[in-house]
């Protein structure tokens, strides 16, 4: 079973110039604006990202540059459009012997198709970054049987968000960089050999924002659904 190793004193440094390196690089981007990674173009602090599949790393990308790479239209390119969904699963089946089959040291893992190699993949963050749990390719099978819903996250760029710590059970579909940006919040918040308040301060505000999220989208569509014989009456007019 996996576990989480303690810090040293030279991983305690390398974070230590993380979080140096971050702040520096918040001032830059506030004194001289973000750039596309694709075109240099300079862009707004809300902007799209990337995903390039070699590296799995993200970009950010201005507008002209992310309507080129569509996800679903974009098969044979080198990058994949990030979706901006967020969808709370309140009715997701997982019991508690799929979940110990996953061996996680912690209470959070995001699930996503990859579609290089086609299966699951599950990915826990730790103090030193994600790390991949073994999903085993009848145990996906069996989540998505159970919850058909998981058949239309898009590859690669979406992930099955998963959140049972202090008894809680949520799920969520969201954008990939939302886990990576998860990742991130704990291997910067992280102290000690557990953590410490301030990455469970960090966490719990991080699930809150999704749930946020999820929340508004979903009073957006029921909001933007047409009304029932809406369009029959329409075209009586």
């Amino acid at each position: 079973m996996p576990a989480y190793l303690p810090p040293d004193a030279q991983s305690s440094a390398s974070l230590s110039a993380l979080r140096r390196f971050t702040r520096k690089q918040k001032q830059t981007v506030q004194l001289l604006g973000e750039h596309c990674e694709l075109c240099n173009t300079v862009i707004p602090s809300e902007h799209r990202h990337l995903l390039a599949l070699s590296s799995r790393a993200i970009l950010c990308a201005c507008q002209a540059c992310s309507v080129l790479f569509n996800a679903r239209d974009s098969d044979n390119g080198p990058y994949r459009l990030i979706p901006e969904r967020y969808l709370a699963l309140p009715n997701f089946q997982m019991t508690d012997e799929q979940w110990d089959a996953l061996m996680l040291p912690v209470n959070v893992v995001y699930i996503f198709q990859n579609s290089s190699i086609k299966r699951l993949m599950a990915f826990y963050p730790s103090p030193a970054g994600a790390t991949e749990s073994l999903l085993s390719l009848d145990s996906g099978k069996e989540l998505v049987r159970h919850n058909p819903i998981l058949q239309e996250i898009e590859p690669d760029v979406e992930a099955l968000l998963i959140n049972r710590m202090h008894g809680t059970r949520t799920y969520y579909i969201v954008p990939l960089d939302a886990c990576y940006r998860l990742v991130g919040v704990i291997r910067l918040a992280w102290r000690g050999l557990g953590g410490g308040e301030e990455v469970l301060s960090e966490i719990a505000h991080f699930f809150a924002e999704m749930h946020t999220r999820a929340t508004e989208q979903a009073k957006e569509r029921i909001e933007s659904a047409p009304v029932k014989g809406e369009r029959d009456a329409g075209s009586e007019l």
